[in-house]
């Protein structure tokens, strides 16, 4: 049998832990350079996301040699192939992930959008 006054004491304790918790982080949004200190610490993080973001974006265009790799191809037959109309369907139809690939100004060679 479990002893009731035990129970409430745990329960008030608990409620006790919580409360005290909660005027703590009342209290620090309270003290502006806390506040000041999590809106830079959610900007660095919102940057570091757009930097990452924008590094994607970037990465998309792969030269010959590493689309020829990502086809399992040789450079040669991008480099023969690429000026075709049907250049698109035939890297879809090789590449994993379907996507189809067009060649873009530099040598460079890009996902159709």
């Amino acid at each position: 049998m479990v002893n009731s006054s035990a129970v409430n004491s745990s329960a008030a304790s608990s409620a006790a832990t919580n409360s005290a918790a909660t005027s703590a982080n009342a209290e620090l949004l309270k003290r502006p350079e806390a506040v000041i200190f999590i809106l830079l610490a959610a900007l660095f993080v919102l940057w570091d996301t757009y930097l990452d973001l924008l590094d994607e974006a970037g990465s998309t265009t792969l030269s010959t040699r590493q689309l020829a790799q990502r086809l399992g191809t040789t450079a040669k037959i991008l480099r023969l192939r690429k000026r075709q109309p049907n250049f698109s369907d035939w890297t879809r139809s090789l590449d994993p992930d379907g996507i189809a690939w067009i060649y873009s100004t530099g040598g460079l060679y890009a996902p159709k959008m």
